[in-house]
């Protein structure tokens, strides 16, 4: 009988313990354990496997450096989210096997988000650890069966012009106010000169730009008729609106680190998106891999601008909107009734219930995708308040690092009705131990 060594802290690693429980295995379970414990276990009789689960990236990385400094050869398989710590300690650390909670559940909470009959999106779209287009998983009678992913069209043009014309951010409004206002000015005064004061086309342009800019009114204007005094008074007083507005926007823009943008990657989408609420380990993952599978996407959190994962999602060039997912205006404002979905995926279990109330009170027709941590509030949430799609995150992440700890092939876990199954190599799919699908 294998024994395995778990080194954990909280719900997650409970989870995962509950899930080690009727595979016929010998479980050696260490909540928050000091030194001597951990070398206590390592001793005779040996692990055959030592897992390092923990949402906390710095504790996984303590224990899977100590347990390799104490044991060379023993197995080891750890939860690591931050991309770049992952990859060190996989080149760096011989025999470990690193994956994160986040990874695990992302593709199961897609699937629900891009179609009502996906149940999850592939992970590694093309099987060899290549990206490709992506594949959608749909439950069939006789098992699992790949289905495309139906990613409305982009219209490049229709998305730039409603975002340059209603952009999200205050201060991107206030630019784009002031520079259609200064434009149109210009042009304006531009028609006026060779119109009414008969200037050739380059004179008039000068002159309209010397107004704009407070140097000095157009020379001709006054030897012109007073109508268009007239007019060039009222512009001059237009024309110090929108310079206030486009410098105050300009030097808002300059100053403050914006999470969103007026064009690029971090705009806003305003239609055929997804709305992802929460922006922990779990929602920054979600949300990469919905861009990956071309669909738009705005990130909601309520964590101030300085924190890691806002950090992290800026760097990834998701746009980020900070407020409460479950504030109705607010998702009136994120152009929630033209979208395809919407994942209330906080750390908060009833705090999603009330972002998917929310939601559906401003689009009744939305998909929804609750993630849950809780069993008992998961099973509640699906069978009195239908909600959406709901997913146990902790269980369906425990499902599989359970059988992969104990050699199991399996390469995915995906949620049938409410049951975890794995996915394996080859394609075959078989649900998961009972105590981790219960």
């Amino acid at each position: 009988m294998d024994r395995i060594l778990l080194v954990g802290s909280g719900d997650f690693a409970a989870e995962v313990a509950t899930a080690l429980e009727p595979l016929e295995v010998e479980l050696v379970s260490l909540d928050e354990p000091g030194e001597e414990e951990v070398e206590d276990a390592l001793e005779a009789p040996a692990p055959s496997r030592v897992l390092v689960v923990s949402r906390d990236d710095a504790f996984a990385l303590r224990w899977a450096l100590f347990v390799r400094h104490h044991d060379p050869d023993v197995p080891l398989l750890v939860t690591i989210f931050d991309p770049t710590t992952a990859q060190q300690v996989d080149r760096l650390i011989e025999g470990c096997r690193v994956t994160s909670m986040a990874d695990i559940v992302a593709p199961s909470l897609a699937g629900p988000c891009l179609g009502d009959d996906l149940i999850a999106v592939r992970a590694d779209a093309d099987g060899d650890g290549t990206s490709g287009d992506p594949i959608g998983l749909r439950e069939t009678d006789d098992g699992v069966e790949e289905a495309p992913v139906e990613v409305p069209p982009r219209r490049r043009v229709r998305a730039l012009t409603t975002a340059v014309l209603r952009p999200y951010d205050k201060s991107a409004a206030l630019l784009l106010i002031g520079a259609l206002g200064l434009a149109g000015v210009l042009l304006l005064e531009t028609i006026g000169g060779v119109v009414v004061l008969g200037q050739g086309f380059i004179d008039a342009v000068y002159g309209a730009a010397k107004t704009l800019v407070s140097v000095d009114p157009n020379d001709k204007v006054a030897d012109g008729p007073k109508g268009f005094k007239a007019f060039l008074t009222v512009s001059m007083l237009l024309t110090l609106f929108f310079e206030a507005a486009f410098t105050a926007g300009l030097v808002n823009r300059l100053i403050d680190r914006k999470l969103t943008g007026i064009v690029g990657k971090r705009t806003v989408p305003r239609r055929d998106h997804v709305v992802v609420v929460g922006l922990g380990q779990v929602g920054l993952r979600l949300c990469l891999l919905l861009r990956e599978c071309g669909i738009g996407v705005t990130g909601v959190t309520d964590e101030a601008e300085e924190s890691e994962s806002v950090g992290l999602a800026r760097d990834f060039g998701l746009p980020v909107v900070t407020g409460r997912g479950g504030d109705p205006s607010l998702l009136r404002r994120l152009s929630l009734e033209h979208a395809v979905a919407l994942a209330a995926v906080t750390d908060d279990d009833l705090e999603n219930v009330s972002v998917s109330m929310a939601a559906l009170s401003v689009n009744p027709d939305l998909r929804i995708v609750l993630r849950a941590g809780d069993g008992h509030i998961a099973n509640e949430t699906r069978s009195l308040v239908r909600l959406g799609v709901v997913r146990d995150v902790h269980r369906i992440a425990a499902a599989l690092i359970a059988a992969q700890a104990t050699g199991s092939s399996a390469r995915q876990v995906i949620c049938k009705g409410d049951d975890a199954h794995l996915l394996h190599e080859d394609g075959r799919v078989e649900k998961a131990a009972t105590a981790a699908a219960a």
